[in-house]
């Protein structure tokens, strides 16, 4: 791969003064990297160089599209799903660190952050590119928000403690009507985040599938079921549920909609462009991080 000469590095504002974050930017200043820290802030983006918050709608007009390589994330999976946004505008690859505790995401550990940097901005890696979701939300006024997701778009109940029901569609055919507390759209790689947590298997990322999950469903028939990527899934909120009802995107650090009567949701045209040491492999990481073949 071409070598690297200038990087976005993108953390918390709580993370700013980080040991290991300081060290980094030290050995870049002395590899002459050219760099720029992007910290996210409770709901906006802030470039530390001048203290500007701004939204992700502008940033491009903040970042050069042209002179930036990478972006590399300093953080959890949770903050890794924010950075994505951000390398989608930009179309950049983008880098993980794992300042979390799992991080299936974030693959590369803090302690190896300066020799697995090194080797990356020198061309040594290599970019596995992941399918995203788009979705489409019609709310209670009529309101149509457009989104677009590398794990998840998570349709459930808040405020009252009661289930929702809603009707799920592929191509337009009624699969099933569901009483449940939600229902999880997701893309291979948010089948380790909360579809796993709610009994859908793990698919592998170079699958070209979906996965529709519902959470806590009232009755064992309604089941995971995993579709082709092709088909389009439209989910009908009950009447009496929509008030009751909440869709995010990745996960509540990222876009919330209350009150949503019809999401639509396909396979992106638009695949997020991972950068991992030459030595990655997904199914070495499921097994280190799942603890897979060790004794309990």
């Amino acid at each position: 791969m071409k070598k690297i000469k200038k990087v976005l590095l993108f953390t918390h504002d709580k993370y700013q003064k980080n040991v290991d974050i300081q060290k980094l930017i030290r050995f870049l200043k002395r590899k002459k990297i050219s760099h720029e820290l992007l910290l996210q802030t409770l709901n906006e983006i802030k470039l530390h160089s001048t203290g500007e918050n701004i939204k992700l709608s502008s940033i491009k007009k903040k970042v050069s599209l042209s002179s930036y390589g990478l972006i590399i994330v300093f953080g959890g999976d949770g903050l890794f799903l924010s950075a994505s946004k951000v390398a989608n505008v930009l179309n950049l690859p983008i880098l993980g660190i794992n300042f979390g505790k799992i991080g299936f995401l974030v693959d590369v550990d803090k302690k190896d952050i300066l020799k697995k940097v090194y080797e990356i901005i020198n061309g040594d890696y290599i970019i596995d590119k992941r399918m995203q979701i788009d979705a489409k939300v019609t709310d209670l006024n009529d309101e149509k928000i457009l989104s677009t997701s590398l794990n998840d778009v998570v349709i459930y109940n808040y405020g009252l403690l009661k289930m929702i029901q809603a009707s799920i569609f592929i191509n337009d055919v009624l699969i099933n009507l569901q009483r449940s507390d939600g229902v999880i759209i997701s893309t291979p790689t948010g089948s380790t985040a909360y579809s796993m947590s709610n009994g859908c298997p793990i698919v592998s990322p170079d699958a070209n599938v979906i996965s529709i999950t519902p959470i806590s469903p009232h009755t064992y028939s309604h089941r995971p079921i995993i579709i082709n990527s092709s088909e389009k899934i439209r989910i009908v909120v009950d009447k009496k549920s929509i008030k009751n009802t909440l869709v995010t995107f990745d996960g509540s650090n990222n876009l919330n909609i209350p009150h949503p009567k019809v999401v639509e949701i396909k396979k992106s045209s638009k695949q997020l462009m991972i950068a991992h040491p030459l030595e990655y492999n997904y199914f070495r990481i499921l097994n280190q991080k799942l603890k897979w073949g060790g004794r309990s």
